[in-house]
């Protein structure tokens, strides 16, 4: 029988997501090697990055991680947390550890040691080795020029070896800049000899915490038990909660561009002979999932994140009569119409925009509360939920516009839609539920403000105006311009509002690999030692990263364009019936795989519904383009997932996410072509699209 070795905690999909005390109360009844967290992500957009602030609330962020503290200095094992502050930059960074010096007082906490890995890099360094060709593209992206760099605030995502040697220089507090998020995870699991495909996979399961499971929600904690048959197993705190082979494969594609393949600094994760098993109604796990060190295929590299300043920006929300719509220009963006896409909705669909917004004494609260409601809003799960990787559309980076009202009060909108038909059916219970956890886990903020939800639909459209200027005067010009040319055409109804100063704009200014070994060894992610006694900590001294080989170079298939593709087949025989794809799949998502890919899941109800999907012939990487609407240059690749009976398929971005003009920053709701598809059954199959499948060495 096999042995349990290690066993370890993931508190939430991100720090200030929430998670319920009692849920790591149960986790820890039965002891952890570890309690980690990620604290961030570039999904937000370049902004976070750009100005060192932090996307969740203060008092959210220390709210979490205060029970990791306190389940920490309990059990007397390592927390650690990384891309800290949001976006992982030195700002981001001190941030955090601002927070972290208030717990750790409040807490208690004596003698401890804490190791801090930084993770910015000066421009200088990135302009010389853009200007040695030593910096790789990954894909269609931001073309870096001196010029931005230098105006840019740079970061690499680290990956397990910062954390490793922290680790066993003995610091029990880890707090990691910007990281790859399963390193934070299979970093503990590698120092500890666990083998590195487990390692991985482990953690790409765990960094969204119980989103894995079924019902997923990033506000909830899992746990992962490792065994020395090389197997691991996650069970959900939670009873309400199972985890189950479909739900731990489901998950498994999540935010990646390739089903089977996952690319790291130290090497790439390999899924084409894992194995999910159940081991009871409620407990699944994995098995032989493995990993291919560093080598020709994929040399040592690291990510390089870039955000720049693109200047001010103003703001109107224009409600407006429904009689006008026709009138208003194809390209403006009107909630009820295009919000959410841009290509406008069809006949017999619709869209609904849902713009919340607050009225408080004081900015802070108008933003804390609005805040708050928008990130239960975007993840709240619910049955028969099918966009599982987030319920609405944001179009702006920040999401919130705070302002202050005439009356000399204060208020702050988030403007965001929807086109997603199961969450229009849901909607009144969603919205009750959101309120009732606000006002449940954060009654100060409700007491402090007051808010309102608005709808908008095309029986009451609302449109955004926006626009971007670094000079104030010709932004105000340009932006009083296209406001009156909508109120032209369409007159303003109660509840506008107009000439909203929005926090400043930004982009992305690099996203590409940096391959320079020596750099990355003997440079980046410097870690800082302290000895910490409550808010006070003394400096112990730096170390710099040690490097070790996690895996040995494997002789397997690593081409995204190859393995695991559906191949062109065109089915034989009559149709005899055609279902929509709502009815055979469970899960019909979309989400961004990093600034510059979207990507698609559509996980079905059973094997009969994916392979008449995949039998089709409608999932060729040309006539899914055509469903899509894009050129077919644009798709990386439509493919075939036997474990979970899912298809993926993978795009270039039309625009980078959370670009001047982009509609759905974090990409979650652009699958309104896969909902329209109607998928026929035949009289006699085509042959299994599988033989377009790259060989696999074993």
């Amino acid at each position: 029988m096999a042995t349990m070795v290690y066993r370890v905690v993931s508190a939430c999909g991100a720090l200030g997501y929430g998670f319920p005390k009692a849920s790591l109360e149960r986790a820890l009844e039965g002891g952890v090697d570890a309690v980690i967290s990620d604290a961030g992500s570039m999904d937000a957009g370049p902004y976070f990055l750009g100005t060192g602030n932090e996307y969740f609330e203060r008092e959210a962020v220390k709210a979490d991680y205060r029970l990791m503290v306190e389940a920490g200095v309990r059990l007397n094992v390592p927390v650690i947390i990384g891309s800290c502050g949001m976006a992982g930059g030195n700002r981001n960074l001190e941030w955090m550890l601002d927070v972290a010096r208030e717990v750790f007082a409040e807490v208690g906490v004596r003698d401890a040691k804490v190791a801090v890995i930084p993770a910015e890099l000066e421009p200088a360094t990135v302009v010389r080795e853009l200007e040695r060709g030593a910096l790789k593209a990954t894909g269609d992206g931001p073309i870096p020029t001196p010029d931005a760099l230098r105006t840019s605030t740079i970061v690499g995502q680290m990956g397990v070896h910062p954390i490793v040697t922290a680790l066993n220089d003995g610091a029990q507090f880890v707090f990691a800049g910007r990281a790859c998020d399963v390193a934070l995870f299979a970093a503990d699991m590698i120092r500890r000899g666990i083998d590195a495909g487990l390692a991985y996979h482990v953690g790409h399961v765990l960094e969204c915490g119980a989103l894995a499971c079924d019902p997923g929600t990033p506000s909830d904690c899992l746990v992962a038990e490792v065994y020395d048959d090389n197997s691991a197993v996650f069970v959900a705190p939670d009873p309400s909660r199972r985890c189950t082979p479909y739900s731990i494969a489901a998950h498994s594609l999540y935010e990646e561009s390739h089903p089977q393949l996952q690319f790291y600094p130290e090497g790439v994760l390999v899924m084409d002979q894992t194995e999910f098993f159940a081991v009871d109604e409620r407990t699944a796990g994995i098995r032989k999932s493995r990993f291919a060190g560093n080598g020709a295929a994929w040399p040592t590299s690291i990510k390089l994140e870039g955000a720049r300043r693109l200047g001010k920006r103003m703001v109107s929300l224009v409600h407006v009569d429904p009689a006008h719509l026709a009138d208003i220009p194809a390209n403006v963006l009107v909630y009820g119409r295009n919000g959410v896409e841009a290509a406008p909705i069809r006949d017999g669909e619709r869209e609904l925009g849902l713009i919340v917004e607050t009225t408080a004494n004081t900015l802070e609260d108008a933003r804390v509360l609005a805040s708050l409601l928008t990130h239960y809003l975007l993840h709240y799960g619910y049955p028969g939920r099918k966009a599982t990787a987030g319920n609405i559309a944001y179009p702006l980076s920040p999401n919130l516009i705070a302002f202050e009202r005439a009356d000399g009060t204060f208020g702050a909108i988030v403007p965001s839609g929807t086109r997603d038909p199961v969450f229009f059916a849901n909607y009144p219970t969603i919205r009750e539920n959101v309120i009732a956890l606000v006002q449940r886990q954060f009654p100060d903020a409700m007491a402090k403000a007051t808010f309102r939800i608005i709808e908008a639909d095309a029986s009451a459209p609302a449109v955004l105006v926006r626009n971007i200027d670094d000079d104030a005067t010709r932004l105000a010009i340009r932006h009083a311009g296209e406001v009156e040319a909508l109120l032209r055409v369409a007159p303003a109804r109660a509840g506008s509002l107009f000439n909203l100063v929005a926090d400043d704009a930004y982009e992305w200014s690099l996203y590409h690999l940096l391959e320079d070994e020596a750099l990355i060894r003997d440079t980046l992610f410097p870690i800082r030692y302290y000895r910490a006694s409550g808010g006070e900590w003394v400096a112990e001294g730096t170390q710099s990263s040690r490097w070790f080989e996690v895996a040995p170079p494997l002789d397997c298939g690593t081409d995204e364009r190859t393995l695991s593709v559906i191949a062109a087949t065109r089915p034989a025989g009559n149709a005899v019936r055609q279902r929509a794809l709502g009815e055979i799949a469970r899960v019909i998502r979309s989400k961004d795989a990093g600034i510059n890919r979207i990507t698609f899941d559509l996980l079905f109800n059973d094997a009969d519904a994916y392979e008449t999907a995949l039998d089709s012939g409608l999932f060729s990487a040309d006539r899914i383009a055509a469903v899509l609407g894009v050129e077919p240059s644009r798709l990386i690749g439509t493919y075939f997932v036997d474990s979970c009976q899912a298809i993926k398929i993978s795009l270039n971005r039309p625009v980078l996410s959370a670009s001047p003009e982009d509609r759905d920053v974090f990409g979650a709701q652009q699958q309104a072509a896969l909902l329209r598809m109607r998928i026929p059954e035949f009289e006699m199959a085509a042959p299994s699209p599988r033989h377009a499948t790259a060989e696999v060495s074993p």
